[in-house]
């Protein structure tokens, strides 16, 4: 039961950071509403499985906006081992965490880190990332079995949204974030939807 609420309440705020980020960059919601277009799936057909390998775009946005709001913004560990980190000594046994949101925001690994800018993710950029700077489902042993299932219906999610509505903000407009224990917009995202 934890497991199914736990990818319930992660996927509907990474979902809401992605529609949040579509509303206020309307020329990467162009480009995504292209590719959902141009995947050749007519009205009233079911999106077939094999279609999901063919947007591309989508999942970089998705990616990004999870980037930017982490659906686990922390990561509680424990210490199986002693170790150094940082010149520290953590003995074993040490209640740690992992920051998520502050390690996606590190200006080190993503330059200009608060602007939104899904080609981060293209595979090129990807290589030359250090494999644990983009950790939204963990990373190593402990990484999230949902990986690849969230991104499918991300673009299950994507696929249906696209076809049928536009989303924007007013010119200005910043949702205040409530981060912990799972992101979500303080004043419940206002957005105005219009049909595509």
């Amino acid at each position: 039961s934890f497991l199914t609420m736990a990818a319930h309440d992660t996927l509907t705020s990474s979902l809401t950071s992605f529609i949040y980020m579509l509303a206020a960059h309307p020329e990467w919601q162009g480009k995504l509403r292209e590719e959902v277009e141009g995947l050749g799936v007519a009205a009233g057909e079911a999106l077939p499985f094999e279609k999901l390998d063919a947007m591309p775009l989508t999942e970089m946005a998705f990616k990004e906006a999870m980037r930017l709001i982490p659906p686990v913004p922390s990561m509680p560990r424990r210490a199986m081992r002693d170790f150094t980190f940082g010149g520290f000594r953590i003995p074993a046994g040490t209640l740690t965490g992992v920051n998520v949101l502050y390690t996606h925001h590190m200006p080190e690994f993503w330059p200009s880190p608060e602007i939104f800018d899904p080609t981060r993710f293209t595979d090129e950029a990807q290589r030359a990332r250090h494999r644990f700077a983009y950790v939204p489902f963990g990373g190593g042993a402990h990484m999230c079995l949902g990986l690849n299932f969230a991104y499918m219906q991300a673009k299950c999610f994507a696929w249906h949204f696209l076809r049928s509505l536009s989303v924007a903000v007013a010119p200005g407009y910043k949702p205040g974030w409530q981060m912990w224990p799972i992101p979500k917009p303080k004043d419940g995202l206002r957005v105005s939807l219009a049909a595509a």
